[in-house]
């Protein structure tokens, strides 16, 4: 009996603390649309649990310095494939190691970036994602404390 009213206990307990849980976040699928506000562009993003940072397709980086700070300039797609050019300050880098266990370096920027009614500012690596389907990965640095994925689904928030 005793073991029966501390399951009970614990059940009542833990259920509604959990699905108050649920009620803050927002639930997601493994693909979801993206937009970064300030360069006015859209982006289909995989979700991605096992990235740690967010991460944006860029090409032809070039570091310039601008009154005396380290300012990217580089170039990335919109979701029409049209080629947008953009600058931004780099507030760090980052040694990242992709699948295959290859090492690179990456500059990383801040962005804001919304999906669904959410928009938070956060880190963003630049890399060439060129070969790759999805231009834009969201990291858990994105998701932390918004988000709960699930993997089955795609597109929970529309088109």
């Amino acid at each position: 009996m005793k073991l029966f009213l501390l399951l009970l206990f614990l059940v009542m307990g833990v259920v509604p603390a959990h699905s108050q849980l649920l009620k803050e976040k927002v639930l997601i699928g493994r693909v979801e649309w993206v937009s970064l506000p300030e360069l006015k562009i859209k982006h289909k993003a995989r979700i991605d649990t096992g990235a740690k940072t967010t991460s944006l397709h860029a090409i032809n980086i070039e570091e310039v310095e601008q009154r005396g700070e380290l300012f990217v300039k580089f170039q990335t797609l919109d979701s029409e494939s049209k080629v947008v050019e953009v600058v931004r300050k780099v507030d760090t880098t980052q040694r990242v190691s992709n699948t295959s266990g290859f090492v690179s370096k990456r500059y990383v920027i801040k962005e804001k970036i919304k999906i669904g009614n959410i928009e938070r500012e956060v880190l963003v690596n630049l890399n060439d994602r060129s070969k790759m389907e999805y231009k834009f990965l969201v990291g858990r640095n994105l998701l932390l404390g918004r988000f709960i994925v699930d993997v089955a689904r795609s597109h929970v928030l529309g088109d």
